[in-house]
């Protein structure tokens, strides 16, 4: 996710900021005098020229024009992270996954599963900000509380009886995703916040509650427990360092529930999820977009704010960001937007006495001005509910990385996977359907010859989705994979993706079994 506590600046403004001061008088650019105009009175092309200068009088050949890295090494490191499994189960056929950094470490998060002995589907994407402490707590531990949340009370005391290890058995991981090792301190910690949401659960259980209050209960519940132990813990300084780390740094999230035909959205942020759907009638990939940003830019989300904290409307929104510093306005963690003054100052204090380097940069952290009523910030996730048909080919989510690329829009990105899954039928030896007319195979076979052209190098679909977040052309996808560490987030962001495939068969079949009805392509 963009820098939370910066303001996003052009290119233009980029250059003048961070690229001009490196400029000397041994590139033959005065960087002083006459010479340094306003970025607004630059140009583009003025700005393309200067750089362009600098990096071949300082640094040798224009990294564009002469790539460092050669094709081969460029898709070697757009493929080091990508994941793939293959006839998953349920409606599910198959999940490609990639992610490429940019922040150090990367910030971003994303894992799959699912529900133990059922076909109950969760994959999610969480998009860190002031360190990746909260995204990591959220991949280790949402999907348990949403498991706990669907589950019957039967499973409910097996799992209370059964402790720790029978938890952990809750979410079986897919072979994109694995589980990552915790200290038994903070383990313990949050097994005990767990079992206290289980027994919760047992006593306010209800047959008839709907799913997107359960996946609610579930995310305002896990935000709350993550502020609740960075305050109940603070005799242990080694655990009450990761639990303060966890709740003070913050996390977008976007999290897929997948029952049977059933699908729910839930987010929280700026990451995004969008619905590719073939179109059979046009010969076109529709894009169903099903996520809202949770950012300024989306009005209703705005007036939400505004009516929850009244004549605070020139204080608490500047410059597009929550009191001029945090971009999302819904979010985990972030419990500086979210404490009283009261406990706010109280842990302060404790930060200040502490000497873990985890916490150095949440010492110097204050109160924003004019912070009247809190909580102005929560982890409400905003649901989106979609019954699967047969048109539906696959679901892509992905952090903001993803979107804010150039050309990444919904139905772009829609188009992409559509012709990359297009491209790569044609790979496979074509199968005779039992019944089909001479007709049917001459239209099919002209199909797989029209999609030769759409074979691509990459097999991932995530992968082809970073090589054109990048830049497709070679000299750019070099140019932006050698960017020096202390320049790269000035370009991009982390990309973190996962698609999703469905069986369009299960899916056929499962309308006409529970319908009994033949559905329409």
């Amino acid at each position: 996710m963009f820098a939370r506590g910066f303001r996003k600046v052009s290119q233009n403004e980029l250059f003048f900021k961070t690229l001009l001061p490196l400029l000397d008088s041994s590139c033959g650019i005065p960087t002083t005098g006459t010479c340094c105009f306003s970025s607004e009175r630059m140009t583009d092309s003025y700005y393309y020229q200067l750089l362009r200068h600098k990096r071949r009088m300082v640094r040798g050949p224009d990294p564009i024009e002469s790539p460092r890295l050669t094709p081969q090494m460029v898709t070697s490191i757009l493929k080091s992270n990508e994941m793939w499994a293959d006839n998953v189960g349920g409606v599910v056929k198959s999940v490609h996954c990639n992610e490429l950094q940019a922040n150090k470490p990367i910030e971003d998060r994303r894992v799959e599963g699912k529900i133990r002995d059922t076909d109950k589907y969760l994959f999610g994407i969480y998009d860190g900000h002031a360190g990746c402490a909260c995204a990591q707590n959220l991949k280790e531990r949402l999907f348990q509380y949403v498991a706990v949340s669907m589950a019957d009370i039967e499973s409910l005391y097996n799992v209370s009886q059964g402790g720790m290890d029978e938890a952990d058995q809750l979410i079986e991981m897919l072979p994109t995703s694995f589980r990552d090792d915790i200290s038994p301190d903070l383990a313990s910690l949050h097994w005990q916040s767990l079992l206290s949401y289980i027994d919760d659960t047992l006593i306010t259980y209800e047959m008839e509650t709907a799913v997107e209050d359960k996946i609610t209960n579930a995310f305002l519940q896990l935000d709350q427990d993550m502020s609740t132990e960075a305050m109940c813990h603070t005799s242990d300084k080694s655990l009450s360092s990761d639990a303060i780390n966890i709740a003070f740094s913050g996390a977008v999230g976007c999290v897929v529930y997948i029952d049977g035909l059933d699908v729910y959205v839930a987010n929280v942020g700026d990451a995004q999820a969008v619905l590719g759907s073939y179109i059979i009638n046009n010969d076109i990939w529709e894009a169903t977009l099903m996520t809202n940003e949770h950012h300024a830019d989306n009005q209703a989300e705005v007036k939400r704010l505004f009516q929850r904290h009244p004549n605070e409307s020139v204080n608490i929104l500047k410059g597009g960001r929550l009191f001029g510093e945090l971009m999302p306005l819904r979010a985990f963690g972030d419990v500086r937007f979210k404490w009283d003054e009261k406990d706010f100052n109280h842990l302060k204090e404790i930060i200040a006495a502490d000497n873990d380097p985890a916490l150095a940069y949440f010492k110097h952290l204050t109160l924003p001005r004019n912070y009247r009523t809190p909580p102005y910030l929560h982890a409400t996730p905003e649901i989106t509910h979609h019954r699967l048909s047969p048109k539906d080919r696959f679901l892509v989510i992905a952090s903001d990385g993803l979107w804010d690329s150039e050309g990444m829009t919904p139905q772009g990105v829609i188009t992409l996977v559509g012709n990359h899954t297009e491209g790569h039928q044609t790979l496979s030896q074509y199968q005779l359907k039992e019944g089909a007319t001479l007709g049917v195979m001459r239209d099919e076979l002209a199909k797989r010859k029209h999609n030769l052209a759409k074979r691509t190098v990459d097999k991932n679909s995530a992968t082809h989705l970073l090589r054109h977040a990048l830049g497709l052309e070679h000299g750019r996808l070099s140019a932006q994979l050698t960017l020096p560490q202390q320049l790269v987030r000035c370009y991009r962001d982390d990309i973190t993706i996962t698609v999703i495939y469905f069986d369009t068969d299960y899916i056929l079949n499962y309308t006409r079994v529970h319908q009994n009805t033949t559905p329409l392509l």
